[in-house]
């Protein structure tokens, strides 16, 4: 079975994207600032989102009910643990650097995610539905799994495509034959871990297999083509983008054409670009 068994038993001990947690600190010191300004900032935060859902599914709070948004996670933490102590359990392990094994960047992974979180809200109002709960989280941890698998030192992407042209499958198929597992399944045992909502969870496992999608394909189909959108436009793409193709039924479903994918990525990217101002860049990446 490859490596699964080392990456899995990795896990519990994953460290989160790199984030901007010195901006939330900043807010967090103004007594000024607004708490909705505060969600915002930690929204558009792949790392920051993880701790804050995960720190509010914590056991410690008695709650059968998972949340799976930072607005539905304050509710829950703010009256009893106090705004800063949330904050401050969010930011404690940052940590920065580049999945080497994806031949990717932290930076351009965050990028994709919030590309792709981006993309999701937009598919949504294109075909005239309200963005369903929890798809921007689902869309923001959607390729969470590479956070372990990039960092692993017998991951090597380069030859993971290779192998995937090789003998003509799926990028996820050849991490299958050369690890054991591939980061989907990764980043579903850690949605898991942090106890976040099912719906999340199934987005995360099935994004590169919409069709097998059950307790809520919606998420799913909207998730899956978000993330090819962005991987077709290189929003943040590693090696593995070439490998990508919305799933014919996941457009079926969701009612698009081709086309209007690519009316989103000018959008998408724009607003991409407009999102990262929000956070203070130092040669290229968030600080």
């Amino acid at each position: 079975m490859g490596y699964r068994a080392e990456i899995i038993s990795r896990i519990a001990s994953v460290p989160p994207l790199p984030s901007a947690s010195p901006e939330v600190v900043r807010l967090v010191r103004d007594p000024e600032a607004p708490t909705a300004k505060v969600a915002t900032v930690i929204e558009y935060d792949p790392s920051l989102t993880a701790n804050v859902l995960r720190l509010a599914n914590s056991s410690s709070f008695g709650r059968p009910q998972s949340v799976g948004t930072v607005r539905e996670a304050f509710s829950r933490l703010v009256p009893e643990n106090g705004f800063q102590s949330v904050l401050a359990a969010a930011v404690g392990k940052i940590a920065e650097g580049p999945m080497t094994g994806y031949d990717v960047s932290g930076e351009d992974l965050w990028d994709h995610l919030i590309g792709s979180a981006i993309a999701s809200t937009k598919l949504a109002n294109i075909v005239n539905l309200d963005p369903p709960e929890h798809l921007f989280t689902a869309a923001l941890t959607h390729d969470i799994g590479k956070v372990v698998l990039g960092t692993f030192p017998e991951v090597n992407a380069q030859a993971i495509t290779a192998l995937a042209l090789e003998q003509r499958i799926s990028f996820e198929q050849a991490e299958q034959k050369a690890l054991g597992i591939d980061h989907a399944e990764v980043g579903a045992f850690l949605a898991e871990h942090w106890s976040l909502p099912a719906s999340i969870v199934d987005a995360v496992r099935l994004h590169h297999e919409p069709e097998r999608a059950a307790q809520d394909p919606l998420i799913v189909n909207l998730v899956h083509v978000a993330d090819v959108v962005c991987l077709m436009a290189g929003v943040g793409a590693s090696v593995d983008a070439l490998s990508y193709r919305p799933s014919s039924l996941a457009m079926q479903r969701l009612g698009l054409q081709l086309g209007i994918l690519d009316n989103i990525v000018y959008d998408v990217i724009n607003e991409l670009l407009k999102i990262r101002t929000l956070f203070k860049f130092h040669e290229g990446c968030p600080q």
